[in-house]
């Protein structure tokens, strides 16, 4: 018995050696990783939010200076051609911008609507999801809909089928109706440029290449 005991134990202590302690600090080490990436990025966040209230605060100072010095260095015509150009970039990426988060509000507003009508469960998560995927030309209906669909189907496959009804009717209205109607001529480019642009933004930047791939197009 105290054999048998004793081979266990040393079993044992062997296997929390070489097997479940590496595997703990391995554990721990992801853990400080996953906190230490949380942190940075709300002191970001923090951070950026602050240096934006003193851009909006100081906008016309800093304007001024800044087209005080490309007059500096550069030529008057040159000088003059370089401010209009940035006129028109901000109105091109103002307009997309801001008309897109009008659309995508309002769509993810009637998302959820009809979600709380047909009684389906998570209708604020969801419909918050949808929107801001919306944000995301072309590739943001399939991106907000496939992991909503998921979900719903776990809960119940009809809430699924009701929900992929619903999400394809409110896509056909959004591309056929609302984001024609908000953006109007805000950006101007063909249906071929809208995804090549995008594969390349997103290739390039991720989701942020994405959405500022359109515009920039």
């Amino acid at each position: 018995t105290n054999e048998l005991f004793t081979t266990i134990t040393t079993k044992i202590n062997k296997w929390m050696q070489d097997t479940l302690t590496p595997q703990m600090d391995g554990f721990m080490d992801k853990i400080t990783s996953s906190l230490m990436s949380v942190l940075v990025f709300f002191k970001n966040a923090f951070l950026g939010f602050i240096i934006s209230i003193y851009i909006l605060i100081e906008k016309d100072y800093i304007k001024a200076r800044f087209k005080r010095l490309i007059y500096a260095v550069f030529a008057i015509h040159t000088g003059n051609r370089i401010i209009r150009n940035l006129r028109f970039v901000d109105e091109k990426f103002g307009g997309f911008l801001i008309g897109k988060m009008i659309d995508s509000s309002i769509l993810g507003l009637i998302c959820y609507l009809c979600m709380l009508i047909l009684k389906m469960p998570y209708a604020l998560l969801i419909s918050v999801f949808v929107g801001v995927t919306d944000f995301i030309p072309f590739f943001g209906p399939f991106i907000g809909a496939i992991p909503s669909f998921i979900l719903l189907f776990v809960v119940n496959p009809w809430y699924a089928l009701y929900f992929a009804i619903m999400i394809l009717v409110l896509q056909q209205l959004d591309g056929n109706l609302l984001a024609p109607k908000i953006l109007g001529d805000s950006v101007g480019v063909s249906s071929f440029l809208v995804l090549i642009s995008i594969v390349i933004g997103g290739g390039l930047f991720g989701v942020l290449g994405m959405v500022i791939a359109v515009p920039a197009c």
